[in-house]
């Protein structure tokens, strides 16, 4: 189940690229669109004394079973693209792995 964490996107602008964007990690990473899980997360800089709530720089997390390195490339080249499209000209992409071992669904460890 990939999890992608958005910080510092505007929902107004997400929700213009999620259908497709989806559509693309689908193919990419070859899950169950259902499985795919887009969150906004609510991100403030703290700089000094002073607390920006806005970022031109989103950043994403993206929490899911380890695949081939070239998958994982494809992932972080579609969030790019995607996010581009939504009018952020930088991101970045950070990659955790789920292990089975560590991952319960209904209780149930999946390992």
């Amino acid at each position: 189940m990939p999890f992608f964490k958005f910080h510092f996107v505007e929902a107004s602008r997400m929700a213009g690229v999620s259908r497709r964007m989806a559509d693309r990690l689908q193919e990419t990473i070859g899950c169950p669109r259902e499985h795919i899980v887009f969150e906004l997360i609510h991100s403030s800089v703290v700089e000094d004394v002073t607390i920006k709530s806005g970022n031109d720089w989103p950043y994403v997390e993206v929490d899911y079973f380890e695949r081939p390195p070239e998958v994982q490339h494809e992932v972080a080249k579609v969030i790019y693209e995607f996010l581009m499209a939504a009018g952020y000209q930088n991101s970045d992409v950070y990659f955790r792995y789920l292990t089975p071992e560590n991952y319960y669904e209904n209780g149930a460890c999946l390992k």
